[in-house]
Formats: structure tokens, C-alpha cells, sequence
């Protein structure tokens, strides 16, 4: 058997002091539903994690001068995170395995505890991130974390793997790779060991494999001519087409489950004309879900909100639109950044997205714009971002 190497990538992050914001208006941010913080740990590198963190959330803005001090006391691999302005007080204790995933669970009890007013949810622990990044020349699957502490290469197959999906219960990773055949197959892996088959000996375009929270896979095929949407158990057994294409000009693909796993949201259309559409996963009509754009793909459920999908739309550049279902309505994400944003999976809060920004990733806030490149430059060129979170499939 052949071994995959496992590549773990620490990668610095900020030191205290930078971008952090100099001044601050408590009132007048809280008036907008941003706390204004200064960090202050006794562990300096346990603080930059968590510093780096935070400054990814839209609901806070990290201030030297602040006088809300959020502080850190480290034990090992135990913290107390409190903070004792009156306006935010709180105290809590933290324990973590290692110390990447303490300065996780630092930076959500932080969020919830000076977010109380507002019922900020923890997003930080149990989102995890596979991608795909160019980093030794090839496109190989990658998994990180959302204060980019340490970032691990799962395939290395020295060919194109692309694709990636996390299985329901956030073991292993589906990817799309051509490295045993001449064909695009669906693998999964966990890093360690040769990738298990799961798709094999299809011939045409397949697509990425999306896990239900039952477990079970949808993936767009063209094995039968027209791309259509199959569902397969697991391990890809038993594979069953549940929506076919009218013709062979349209193309049904992208589909992701419903939080319930009753229905699919999937990208459908002609070519270059591509739409949002809702069908029930065991199959039947698709019901288009009108957008605004003439151009609308890759739609996510949101697995805390499950009337939400997140889209990426065509208007000049690619950019990010939030679909209520229950409301009937659509907006933008309006972000201060020019560069495309597209690809988009939601965090664990249901508030927050990763999103591929020309070739980095970032953490995208939906509901105040902001914008924080994720992935460094030394990780090369960076796309398709998922997130696995316990409650997103």
C-alpha cells in the first residue's frame, strides 16, 4: 500500500500590534453591532492566534487602545478568558488538546461571552476548511483551520485533485482526481493510507461528491450523456440517478443537501446561462428559485439557518448573494473589496463564509461585508473552499 505523505504546514500568525486599530468609539461601534477589543494574553503566542482570529469577525474590531481588555490566562493546555468592562463582563475556562485547538475554543468563548447582546454563535472550533492549493505545482487537497494555524496536505498524487467535500461526519474528504486513470473518480481520504475508491469507471465530466447528513453522496455525472444528479450511499454504492437533464445543452450540477437532507439547492440551465434550482433528493421537478441575475451557480445550505442559501452571481465580477427562502428575497453581500469573491461554504455560526478571492481564500462576514484573506501567500494559488461544521450536513 502505498502511503500519502501528510504534510503539516505551521504558518505564522500576526504578532500584536498588527492590524489592529488604533483608536475606537465603544458606543458608536456597539450602536453597529461591532465590539470594539484589546487583547491581552499572557502567552504571547497563544494571544496572536486568538488576535488573528478575531480580527476575522465582523461583530469585532480589534483596538490597541480599547477599553474593553479581553485577557488570557494560560495554563497548559487550559485557559481562563475573561473580560471585565461592565458593558461585556464575563468569565470562562477553556481546555483544548493541543494548542491549536485551545486558541479555537479561546477565540468562541471571546465571541460568545462579549457577544451576548447580540447572540453571536461560536464559530471557530468546529469549522474546519478542506481546499485546493497549488503549493507544490500540482492541485492537491488541503485542510486548514480559521486561525491558519496549521495546514495539512492530504493527497499527493502529483496530478490534479480537485473537488473537495467533507464526509457527514467530517472524517474524511471527497475529491475528484484523475491519478489512477485517464477519467475524473471520486476518492476519499483522510491523509493517511491509499484513498478509497468511491466513483470509479464513469466515463465523462463528474462532479464534486456532496455527503448528506445521512451519509449519503450526491454528485453530478454525464455517465448517461446528460449531466445529471446521482445520489449513492457512502461509499458510493449503489448509485441512482434522481435528476435528469432535459437535453443535452443543460447542465445540472453543484447540488448541496438541505440541513434535513429532503431537498438538494443545485446550480441547473443551459450552458453559460446557469440558475438556482430547489428538487427533492429522491428526485422529481426542479423548482427554479428566482435570483435577480442572469447568472447564478454554486448555491450552499445554511446549516444553522436552513431557509438560507449562499450563491455566487455575475454582475461585472463574481460576487456573493444571500437567498431567503421563507422571505422570498435576495441581497447582495456587499463587501468593501473589488476582487471576485465566489465558491462560497458556510462556517459554523451560519453568519460567516469562506470564499475563494482570486487566489487566496477569505473569511467573509454576511452580514457587514468584511473581508479577511485566510490562506497565505507561501500556500500558492488556493481554491474551492468547504467547510465542515457538526451541523452542516
Amino acid at each position: 500500500m502505498r502511503f500519502l505523505a501528510l504534510l503539516a504546514v505551521f504558518l505564522t500568525a500576526p504578532l500584536f500590534g498588527q492590524n489592529v486599530v488604533v483608536n475606537d468609539d465603544i458606543a458608536a461601534l456597539a450602536a453597529k453591532g461591532v465590539v470594539s477589543v484589546a487583547v491581552v494574553s499572557d502567552d504571547p503566542a497563544l494571544g496572536s492566534l486568538v488576535q488573528f482570529a478575531l480580527s476575522a469577525h465582523g461583530a469585532i474590531q480589534v483596538s490597541a487602545n480599547s477599553s474593553v481588555k479581553l485577557r488570557i490566562g494560560r495554563t497548559a493546555n487550559t485557559a481562563v478568558v475573561a473580560c471585565e468592562n461592565p458593558l461585556y463582563a464575563f468569565s470562562t475556562n477553556v481546555e483544548g488538546r493541543d494548542e491549536d485547538q485551545l486558541a479555537l475554543k479561546v477565540a468562541d468563548a471571546a465571541i460568545v461571552g462579549l457577544g451576548r447582546k447580540w447572540k453571536l454563535k461560536p464559530l471557530y472550533a468546529d469549522t474546519k476548511v478542506a481546499f485546493v492549493s497549488r503549493f507544490t505545482g500540482h492541485a492537491e487537497i488541503y485542510v486548514t483551520n480559521l486561525a491558519r494555524s496549521k495546514t495539512m496536505r492530504l493527497t499527493n498524487y502529483r496530478n490534479t485533485s480537485i473537488g473537495p467535500r467533507w464526509s457527514a461526519d467530517g472524517s474524511r474528504v471527497f475529491f475528484i482526481s484523475s491519478f489512477r486513470s485517464n477519467w475524473p473518480e471520486i476518492f476519499s481520504t483522510n491523509g493517511i493510507g491509499e484513498a478509497a475508491k468511491v466513483i470509479t469507471n464513469v466515463r465523462g465530466a463528474l462532479g464534486a461528491a456532496s455527503s448528506g447528513p445521512d451519509g449519503r453522496i450526491a454528485f453530478a455525472s454525464s455517465n448517461k450523456e446528460t449531466m445529471d444528479i446521482f445520489v449513492a450511499g457512502p461509499q458510493g454504492q449503489s448509485p441512482i440517478r434522481v435528476i435528469k437533464a432535459p437535453n443535452k445543452q443543460w447542465v445540472n450540477t453543484d447540488p448541496s443537501w438541505s440541513p434535513d437532507g429532503a431537498r438538494f439547492a443545485l446550480t441547473g440551465g443551459p450552458t453559460g446561462r446557469p440558475g438556482i434550482y430547489l428538487a427533492n433528493s429522491s428526485g422529481g421537478a426542479l423548482q427554479p428559485v428566482a435570483t435577480g441575475f442572469s447568472y447564478s451557480t454554486e448555491p450552499r445550505w445554511n446549516p444553522v439557518f436552513p431557509n438560507q442559501l449562499v450563491f455566487t452571481y455575475q454582475s461585472g465580477s463574481l460576487r456573493l448573494g444571500v437567498i431567503d427562502l421563507a422571505a422570498g428575497s435576495v441581497r447582495s453581500i456587499d463587501t468593501a473589496s473589488p476582487a471576485a469573491l465566489a465558491h462560497a461554504s458556510w462556517c459554523a455560526d451560519g453568519r460567516h463564509l469562506v470564499a475563494a478571492q482570486g487566489d487566496w481564500l477569505a473569511i467573509v462576514d454576511s452580514v457587514t461585508g468584511k473581508v479577511t484573506r485566510l490562506t497565505p501567500v507561501s500556500l500558492g494559488r488556493c481554491s474551492e473552499p468547504d467547510c465542515w461544521t457538526p451541523r452542516a450536513r
